[in-house]
């Protein structure tokens, strides 16, 4: 795609060439005043890369079905086919805002028309740690709505409750969304079932997943494949922080289960989180007690 400072030129008239005539230079002007320039300003940090089998596309693509029927930057009511502003005399095929050897299909997403993009962040969150929280921050940049799924699993033992992981994470994120209210509205749900049912059920363009490394990248691309192919919704990959690159949920808990000092997990735990480890090591028929077991079993 070409941005607004390349825009196709008449061959042998590129800056520097000696063929640039006057000739070529009025030519030049003329093309320059027949196409429009593309406004990509507005619209650049919008544009998300992600990883696709077919092609490299933008973020605004990524609604499926979102618009009903409605094409980004056609009010409803529209004529199919006709593009309001456009005179009926222009040529077919070609649409005076773009300039020539753009990609065609590609479409500048209109943020006044459309349901609002809404993305799952799904996850067992047991617990939620600072890692968790950078990727929502990062991610309420790219969306205009989040959602946290809290999922549950009935046959995976948990450190903490259902109810306490939603509490839990309901109130770090409200804390975050106050500290920074910029970005995109947060919201804390829980789940039972498929994270790709709850999605279709919230309306939900893509997925969230975290990646810490090239072990999660691997092992996520399998993943982002797979619920594509059976449900037909993308996954939005968002690199955590540098500090956060090794911080796991799995760790955290072997660390409380067996006596660590978890106050040694500040700056990848949230406070809140921490006084919680601390209430379950002092009690001994908690759940700790049973992951102490196991690891030692292990």
């Amino acid at each position: 795609m070409l941005l607004a400072d390349e825009e196709a030129r008449p061959e042998g008239e590129k800056d520097g060439s000696p063929l640039a005539s006057r000739a070529g230079g009025e030519k030049l002007a003329d093309a320059n005043r027949t196409h429009r320039r593309i406004p990509v300003t507005s619209v650049q940090r919008h544009v998300l890369l992600f990883f696709s089998t077919s092609a490299v596309i933008p973020f605004a693509q990524l609604s499926r079905g979102h618009t009903r029927g409605v094409t980004p930057g056609v009010a409803p009511g529209v004529s199919p086919g006709v593009t309001p502003g456009v005179s009926p005399a222009v040529s077919p095929g070609v649409s005076p805002a773009v300039s020539p050897g753009v990609t065609p299909g590609v479409t500048l997403y209109d943020w006044a028309v459309g349901d609002a993009h809404v993305a799952i962040y799904a996850g067992s969150f047991d617990p939620i740690t600072c890692g968790h929280l950078d990727v929502v921050q990062r991610a309420r940049t790219l969306f205009d709505r989040l959602i946290v799924g809290i999922g549950r699993n009935p046959d995976k033992p948990t450190l903490f409750d259902f109810d306490d992981r939603v509490a839990m994470a309901d109130t770090l994120v409200s804390e975050l969304v106050a500290a920074d209210p910029r970005g995109a509205a947060v919201s804390v749900e829980k789940y039972t079932g498929l994270t790709v049912d709850f999605a279709r059920e919230a309306g939900a363009v893509a997925l969230i997943r975290g990646i810490r490394n090239v072990t999660d990248l691997a092992m996520e691309c399998q993943l982002a494949i797979t619920n594509r192919q059976v449900a037909d919704i993308e996954t939005v990959f968002v690199v955590t922080g540098e500090a956060y690159a090794f911080t796991s949920s799995s760790l955290i808990r072997q660390v409380a289960a067996l006596g660590g000092d978890v106050d040694r997990l500040e700056g990848i735990v949230p406070p809140l989180v921490i006084r919680r480890l601390k209430k379950l090591q002092g009690d001994p028929h908690g759940s700790l007690r049973s992951l102490a077991d196991d690891a030692h079993m292990e």
